[in-house]
This record gives C-alpha cells, structure tokens and sequence, in this order.
C-alpha cells in the first residue's frame, strides 16, 4: 500500500478511536456563574466584542423557564499547557491574562453570551435593569430604559440574584409581590433557573488555529458581524479597545446630533462605523483602492484594519472622527436648506468625502453642491454596485468643482 495512504489511514484510525463528544459533565448555572466569580471561565480574545441584543437575553431567560427542550452545551477548552492557546482575557474584567495564571482555567469556545446573560443576572449588572420579569404576560420582556416598574413585574437581577437576601428583602417591599402565592412562585422560578443544568463539552490545549476553527464551525456560519468582531479582537492584544476608542464615540457623535434613530447600535454598532474608516483606511496607508471601498457595511476592512499598527489604526480613527466632526457640523449649519436626514448613508458618504477631499472649509461653490447632492441622493432599494458608483461618483464631482 502507499505510505502516503497508509499514513493517512492510521491517522483516520486515531481519529476514529477518539470521542470528543464523550469529554463533558452538567454544570448548572449557579455553578457556572461561581466558576466566572472564581476567574476559571476565561475568554479567548477573539470573541470580547461578541454581544446580545436585550431581547435575546430576555429570550434566553425565557427559553431557560418555559423551554420544552434542553439549551445547546457550552463547549469550553480546558488549558494546561497555556503556551499552545490563544490569548485569553478574564471574563468580567476584559484583561489580557498571561500564560501562568491560565493554568486550569475553561477557555469559552462556545456558548459566551447565554453565560453572560446568566451572570449579568447573578450579579444584577446595571445593563439588565430594564430587563423584567412581567407576571401579567408570563414572560421576561425589556421595558424602556428608565421607565418605572409596575408592582407586577420584578427585575431579573433582583430574580436571580446570586443572594437570596436581594431576593427576599425587594418581595417585603413590594405588596403585590410579597403575596403567598406570588411569592411561591417566584420562589420556585428561581430555584429551577439556578439548578438549571448545562451540557458541558470539554477539549483540551487546543492550539489558536484549532480554537478557532472550532469557534468558527460553531459559530460563525456566515455571520459577518461576528467574524468582523474576531478580526478586530486582534486591536486587543495591541492594547486598543475598538469599542471604546472609535464605536462609542462614533455613536456619540450622532446621538449628540440628533441622529441616533438612523444608527441601529445592535444590529450594526461595529458593521457601519468600521466600514466608515475605509476611506481613512486608504489615505493613511497610500494603498491603491479597490472596487468594494465604500463606506457599506459590506466593503468594512476589518482583517485589513485589524493587523494594522497600533499607532496607524489611532491615526486612521483619529482621521475619520474629525471628517464626522466636520461633516455633522456642516449639516447643523446648513439645516434649513436640508431635508430631513433619512438615511445613515448620507453621512457615512460624506465622512468618505471629508476624509478623500481633506475637507476643511466649504466654499460656496462647494457648499452648493452638497446641499443639492444631500437633497437629491437616494439610497432606497440601492444594490451594492450601485451604491459604490454613488460613492465614486460623489468624490469625482466634488474634485471636479
């Protein structure tokens, strides 16, 4: 027989021989949650900005008291040999941990948002208090941030507060509440929810390419904004927090404007910001453009921008927030003339603009022309083609003026 197929055969044989699936145990969500207190979940990088909307958090708790079937397991990597792994980061805090402290510790490959939502809970996490158990529908749902609860609903972090006394002592101060047979309930929806069992699937010392490739089979499954938020993970390691140093100031910006209602922060609080830099993205390094540079979510850069130079993604960043800063500017003082701004299209291309252009000042000439082009430009039922001819032919036309 071949030696190459012999080869290949035998390691077939080991493969065969060996069943993953058999390395698990129940942990609950109790458990679960004392394992976070006690720093043994650890995070790999690449999924620190891998978030839930509300409403899924609110789905899960939903799904975990009503269910009829069990949650998927929760796979983790167990870590023995720190230097095979890619880089960790402690579960609450975000640090980057070194190669010693992750000794025995559980890296999460998969199942991350279903145990912060539990802990979030656990530990009644300031961003869960618009998320409520309501007695009249039966269900937890997200009531509007700031609005005051009704007697008959009950926070979730109050609910599964990793104290009992929280538990007990808001049910004394609520009348409707605190009844017998309220409290029974309440009661017994507690103790299921904390002695709530996941599967946990086990493999261990998982090289960086193996942890990954696992992540992506179970995860990624065509998702661009979750494989976005892996490549920009690397940022991390560098010592750049994407989210905070260029999303929440992005976000800022518009809400500061008047314009939050056109950024749908959960959908694409990465996609469209990160998309916005790909004209700064080709100033900055002098490499040609290619057809699919626009500022779409489609065209975002984030393998490209991710492997940049801590000081070149700061400079490119930096670059893009002065072109915003200019261009929401220009629409403040020209807001009479303007229709009213329906689409975050607009702003994002004349970000491109500022960005290409170097746009400081307006004259008139150039004043005119933008106020016409915000007021007649269309970008409903737009293709992706079309909308980087837009693109294209907005910068030709302004340089032409």
């Amino acid at each position: 027989m071949n030696a190459t197929i012999s080869r290949t055969l035998n390691e077939m044989l080991d493969s065969a021989l060996f069943d993953a699936s058999k390395e698990r145990r129940d942990l609950n969500i109790r458990r679960l949650c004392e394992e976070i207190d006690e720093k043994n979940l650890v995070l790999p990088v690449f999924q620190t900005y891998i978030r839930w909307t509300d409403e899924k958090a609110a789905g899960l708790f939903n799904y975990q008291l009503h269910g009829s079937s069990p949650i998927a397991p929760i796979s983790v990597n167990i870590i023995t040999k720190p230097e095979k792994v890619v880089e960790q980061m402690n579960f609450i805090t975000r640090e980057i941990l070194d190669g010693e402290s992750l000794k025995g510790r559980m890296s999460v490959a998969d199942g991350q948002q279903r145990l912060s939502a539990n802990y979030k809970a656990y530990t009644n996490h300031p961003e869960f208090k618009h998320i409520v158990l309501d007695l009249k529908k039966g269900k937890f749902v997200v009531i509007d941030e700031g609005r005051e609860y009704e007697e008959y609903q009950i926070p979730v972090g109050i609910l599964y507060n990793k104290e009992h006394t929280v538990f007990r002592e808001y049910l004394t101060k609520n009348e409707f509440l605190n009844q017998s047979e309220v409290k029974d309930v309440l009661s017994e929806i507690r103790r299921k929810h904390f002695g709530y069992a996941y599967v946990v699937n086990q493999a261990t010392d998982l090289s960086r390419q193996e942890q990954m490739a696992w992540f992506e089979v179970l995860n990624l499954a065509g998702s661009q904004v979750t494989e976005v938020m892996v490549y920009l993970s690397d940022m991390l390691t560098k010592g750049l927090d994407f989210y905070t140093y260029y999303v929440y100031p992005f976000a800022e910006k518009l809400e500061s404007n008047g314009f939050e209602r056109l950024f749908p922060r959960k959908s694409a609080e990465v996609s469209i910001p990160l998309a916005a830099l790909n004209s700064a993205y080709y100033k900055h390094t002098g490499l040609p453009k290619t057809s699919n540079s626009s500022p779409i979510p489609s065209d975002a850069k984030p393998k490209a921008i991710g492997k940049l130079e801590t000081v070149d993604t700061i400079q490119i960043i930096d670059m893009n927030l002065e072109a915003m800063d200019n261009v929401l500017r220009f629409l403040k003082v020209n807001e009479t003339e303007l229709k009213p701004i329906e689409r975050l299209d607009l702003i994002t291309y004349l970000i491109g603009l500022f960005v290409e252009a170097n746009v400081k000042e307006i004259d008139n000439n150039q004043k005119e022309f933008l106020i016409n082009w915000c007021n007649e430009v269309d970008f409903v039922n737009n293709s992706n083609k079309l909308r980087r001819e837009k693109f294209d032919e907005l910068i030709r036309n302004y340089l032409a003026l």
